[in-house]
């Protein structure tokens, strides 16, 4: 008997090539390291340490150029468990991650952790209870695999509806970070930032779709986290004499407590639903860091836990790119990648934390000005700095920081160079393109898939679906990019606001499509609508200054009442078809074809049956 060898499904040559692309980063930070040695203007070492990692994501998008519907909207299904595990880990943080909540860690302390715990649980959650059926599925988007899922065109678009909003409020948080640091390394205007941002995103994403944002995304990922660990690696070493900031940050906590306490830094508490996170202006120390429950309630601590978790784990942007993995094994992998990544990046973002209230507390409270480094005056030029005229000369709280600048403060309070200082924020501007690219090329594949070419796509021609799916993803990215820069917002909270929506709304209907056989399309319908109706009642009503409680507090409500409109309408409504109850009953099994690819096969195989017979 012949063995046929089995066809190979991951390119071998993949680690060679992202580790080339990895010594081309490392190669243009240390050339830049020497150029500054000698002399070189500093708007030219930003310049292109903005203008190298952007070139090379931009070729790797290109050269992932798709031919085929099968590579543009699943990338062939090759992409490595670890570097899919990577991906969307650095994408469930994003740039806004980084920035935003490196700097919550560093304000309030303990309380922040709410957000880091909630992404990781989060991805936890989804690895469990949606990721690898998902992937089993064989679906390219939440709205189809819901509509395939209930054999309901109007769960579909209903879907599609709702998955607009989280997306599009995500990739607008995204580029707004994303601009911000582009105007950080080049002087420039924030008009021309978001434009290089949004004309970035369309290069890279609209040659090969998925497959460019696997290939892109991944490189992203490697430079956002070389970009986040080389700093803390540096400032460790100083610190503690060990390169691993994330483990070694502990007796340096302990020191800057013994300092809050001999600085009688103030201990706030908070009542139980409080949650007061920093905006994105200056903003004061708001308590001890080791203290809990100063900025936010535990009740709201809890809360908002779960409604992180729901929103990472039921996320139409993230739960999508399983769906590229060559195999449920490898999704489950995945997974499991994620979570690591995410916990190093979150145990960094802690330590870059303790490490800025060490310099603050030993360098600047309490110390003479003649004694203050001399990066403090160009801090407070460049805004990431101020000091508060009307608090105690000399304390804590006089001390003012922008939240999405720690990345940048500690590097440079530390007086390390100026190409380490760059570096972290090309890290972030990477971080903010694969999170972006990640909600754009799923509004992309909405919009064509779902809506415009619904209920077959496949019927199209290859040509004709590739057009269409590549002008509403440019189309999007246009969108996202003229409300970024037209409206106000800061993208802490249009993060939270999408967290809030795709929880309420997604979370407890994709839950019960893969654990309850018995839910219809009457009961999904039912869930999406009410979990949806609740969220944007909280995040319209804080938008216009009527509500009080943050948005992402509802989810666990906003989950409760669809998960009971969607039992009581499947309760009262038909049962479901026998076809579904075998397709959920094959999702759960998850070696074999994938669902939707036997689907398709079958229906080819009927359709040539009727034109012989």
């Amino acid at each position: 008997m012949a063995i046929h060898p089995r066809p190979q499904v991951v390119n071998p040559l993949l680690g060679t090539f992202f580790g080339i692309f990895a010594a081309c980063l490392v190669a243009i930070a240390v050339t830049l390291l020497i150029f500054e040695q000698l002399g070189a203007n500093d708007a030219s070492l930003r310049r292109i340490m903005l203008i190298g990692p952007l070139a090379l994501f931009i070729v790797i998008g290109v050269v992932g150029y798709a031919a085929t519907p099968r590579e543009f909207l699943l990338a062939g299904r090759r992409v490595p468990a670890v570097l899919s595990g990577m991906a969307i880990a650095v994408a469930a943080i994003g740039g806004t991650g980084l920035t935003a909540l490196t700097g919550c860690l560093f304000l309030l302390g303990f309380d922040a952790l709410c957000l880091a715990i909630g992404i990781v649980a989060g991805l936890v959650a989804m690895g469990i209870l949606l990721g690898p059926f998902f992937r089993k599925f064989g679906a390219t988007t939440v709205p189809g695999f819901l509509g395939a899922r209930f054999e309901s065109t109007a769960v579909r678009l209903t879907a599609s509806g709702i998955a607009v909003v989280p997306l599009l409020l995500l990739a607008i948080a995204e580029i707004k970070v994303a601009a911000g640091a582009v105007v950080w390394l080049t002087y420039g205007s924030e008009g021309f930032a978001v434009g290089l941002v949004v004309i970035a995103l369309i290069v890279i994403l609209l040659p090969g779709g998925v497959r460019s944002l696997a290939w892109a995304s991944s490189a992203q990922s490697i430079t956002a986290l070389l970009a986040f660990l080389v700093p803390m690696a540096i400032a460790a070493v100083i610190l503690t004499n060990l390169p691993l900031g994330q483990l070694s940050h502990g007796p340096v906590l302990r020191m800057v407590g013994r300092v809050e306490a001999a600085q009688a830094v103030a201990t706030p508490v908070a009542g139980a639903l409080m949650l007061e996170l920093p905006g994105k202006g200056l903003q004061p120390i708001a308590g001890r860091f080791a203290t809990p429950f100063g900025s936010i309630g535990p009740l709201a601590f809890v809360l908002t836990v779960l409604g992180v978790m729901a929103g990472v784990a039921a996320s139409p942007a993230l739960l999508a790119r399983t769906g590229t993995s060559p195999t449920v094994y490898e999704t489950r992998k995945s997974f499991g990648w994620a979570v690591f990544v995410a916990g190093t990046v979150i145990m960094t973002m802690s330590g870059l934390a303790v490490f800025l209230r060490e310099s603050l507390m030993v360098d600047f409270v309490a110390q003479p000005q003649e004694r203050w480094p001399a990066a403090l005056k160009y801090l407070i030029d460049v805004g990431l700095m101020g000091i508060d005229g009307q608090s105690r000369p000399g304390s804590a709280q006089s001390f003012h920081f922008r939240r999405d600048g720690v990345p940048q403060i500690l590097p440079m309070l530390m007086e390390l160079p100026a190409v380490i200082v760059h570096l972290a924020v090309a890290g972030v501007v990477a971080a903010a393109l694969a999170a972006a690219s990640s909600s754009l090329t799923q509004l992309g594949l909405i919009a064509s898939e779902d809506v415009i070419s619904a209920p077959t796509p496949e019927q199209q021609a290859p040509w004709l679906r590739l057009m269409i799916a590549r002008g509403a993803l440019a189309g999007f990215a246009l969108f996202a990019g003229t409300l970024a820069h037209l409206l106000p917002g800061d993208p802490l909270e249009l993060m939270l606001a999408a967290l809030t929506v795709s929880g309420s709304a997604f979370f407890p209907v994709l839950v019960l499509a893969v654990w309850w056989k018995r839910t219809n399309a009457w009961g999904a319908l039912a869930g999406m609508l009410s979990g949806f109706t609740v969220a944007m009642t909280g995040v319209l009503a804080v938008a216009v200054d009527v509500g009080t409680l943050s948005p992402i507090l509802l989810v666990v409500m906003a989950s409760l009442v669809s998960v009971a409109a969607a039992i009581i309408v499947t309760r009262v409504t038909p049962t479901p078809s026998r076809h579904i109850l075998e397709l959920v009953r094959d999702l759960r099994i998850p070696g074999g074809e994938a669902v939707e690819d036997r689907e398709a096969r079958l229906a080819a195989q009927r359709e040539r049956q009727g034109r012989t017979m």
